[in-house]
């Protein structure tokens, strides 16, 4: 056998990236097929790495904590003392490009192109020098800043010499400044109120180099702006959030979205669910799977889906897939994104085993641990956001799935019961459709089954 490239592997169908969590074998480690070479934190859950060929981790390329796209480089897996040198040569390296504007090569970009060396990138430096004392030496602006009380501003026949006037009795607001665009940029940037600096340019003009100085002696924004000078903070994207946007604009500009809405009279479900609890009560009254009003919509919806198979549907680009199976995903958020556990053949299932595997997947889900047959491969979605007081909202379809159902919070309203208004209980239920395989009419039909599942929860008795 000859020494060999472990690559990061592609450990979920939407993976593109993965973070090395934590090596579990180190280097001079004899490993066989299957073995668990390391954690690797992917788009969906933290999983782990199995090894496809046998021997000894001879080199370990990179670190727990370094993200590698699928295919990269991890360690090199061979027999014991092989030359390995070959291998380590051959690996890519990442180049950095010095970023610039470069007069003899540019690129697209506006970086400095590797091949233009250290003339080109002197060249850039000058330029981008000219450019910043360009700013510098730009006819400034009057631009009126909040100021300071107890802040001062140089008077306009003074000198950089003379000292600022006080300016304790002027109303805040009243007074203008006179700065380089390059100073004000780096002013709002930093937070800085230019009326606390002393300008030495020209008629007083605050530049570029006295406002860097105000940062180097610790300058701090005055009490009465703290907030409107709180700085920005830039969170980068992890692996996840990268996955959410790109797969939820591709759905919502490539799926003709379309909204149906119905409102439920929730007193008999909540009736409903209180009996089941009061019957795990009796039974066990340590009891801690207490059904929820979501578990029973779900066990709702998978029997509404199962009687109206054109909505627990797939567009297959020529053709439309109306699945066999009921496979209600549970969208669940988690720190740091939104994972859709999936409650399998939910239709087969009472609420009771609903109950309890929702809770054990989304536990699964917040810890990072779920596998990539727990969360994919549904046929139809449920958000529910009502444990956050939201009334009604509308949800994006998870593609390749046909639709989805936006659940709100169950809350006190008039009803009409018998034709008389008495106080009631509501739940506000928005269908997202893709108009490519379902129609309104379709929509319309299965949110009346669904509704009537909800209002008459027996009726969930007599279809399993």
């Amino acid at each position: 056998m000859m020494a060999k490239i472990q690559e990061m592997t592609q450990l979920s169908p939407t993976m593109e990236e993965g973070t090395i969590v934590k090596w579990l074998k180190n280097e001079g480690d004899a490993i066989s097929p299957g073995d668990i070479l390391a954690e690797v934190e992917t788009d969906k859950a933290v999983m782990e790495m199995e090894a496809y060929d046998a021997g000894v981790i001879l080199k370990i390329i990179q670190q727990e904590g370094t993200k590698l796209r699928v295919g990269e480089a991890m360690a090199i897996i061979g027999k014991p003392g092989e030359d390995i040198s070959s291998l380590l040569s051959n690996l890519p390296k990442k180049e950095t490009q010095a970023k610039g504007p470069n007069p003899t090569s540019p690129s697209p970009s506006g970086e400095v192109s590797s091949e233009s060396g250290a003339n080109g990138n002197d060249r850039a430096i000058t330029q981008e020098k000219a450019i910043q004392e360009k700013q510098t030496l730009e006819t400034p602006t009057e631009a009126q800043f909040p100021v300071a009380q107890g802040s001062a501003i140089p008077t306009k026949n003074s000198s950089s010499s003379q000292k600022p006037l006080p300016l304790s009795n002027i109303p805040r607001g009243s007074l203008r400044v006179l700065a380089s665009p390059l100073a004000k940029s780096i002013a709002i940037e930093h937070g800085i109120d230019l009326h606390q600096v002393l300008g030495t340019g020209p008629e007083g003009r605050i530049t570029k180099k006295d406002v860097l100085d105000s940062l180097n002696k610790g300058f701090r924004p005055s009490s009465f702006d703290s907030d409107k000078m709180s700085q920005d903070e830039v969170v980068s994207l992890n692996g996840m959030r990268k996955t959410i946007a790109k797969r939820l604009t591709e759905s919502k500009q490539n799926l003709p979205h379309f909204y149906l809405n119905v409102d439920i009279n929730a007193k008999a479900l909540e009736s409903f669910r209180k009996e089941i609890n009061d019957f795990q009560t009796s039974q066990n009254p340590d009891s801690a799977n207490k059904v929820s009003l979501n578990d029973i919509i779900v066990k709702a919806t998978a029997a509404a889906l199962k009687l109206h198979p054109k909505v627990n549907a797939s567009f297959q680009g020529d053709s439309i897939l109306q699945f066999g199976r009921v496979d209600v995903g549970i969208a669940v958020s988690i720190d740091g994104g939104l994972l859709t556990p999936v409650i399998r053949d939910a239709n087969r299932k009472s609420i009771l085993e609903i109950s309890k595997e929702v809770k054990e997947l989304a536990k699964k889900a917040r810890d990072r641990k779920l596998k990539p047959e727990e969360f994919t491969n549904g046929t139809f979605t449920i958000s529910n956001l009502g444990m956050y007081g939201i009334s009604r909202f509308t949800a994006i379809i998870n593609e390749p799935e046909g639709a989805i159902l936006a659940v709100g919070s169950a809350e006190d309203k008039p009803v009409v019961e018998n034709g008389v208004v008495v106080a009631g209980r509501v739940i506000s239920l928005t269908l997202s459709c893709d108009h490519r395989v379902i129609d309104g009419a379709v929509g319309a039909e299965f949110l009346k089954t669904l509704r009537s599942f909800l209002e008459k929860p027996n009726l969930l008795l007599a279809v399993g």
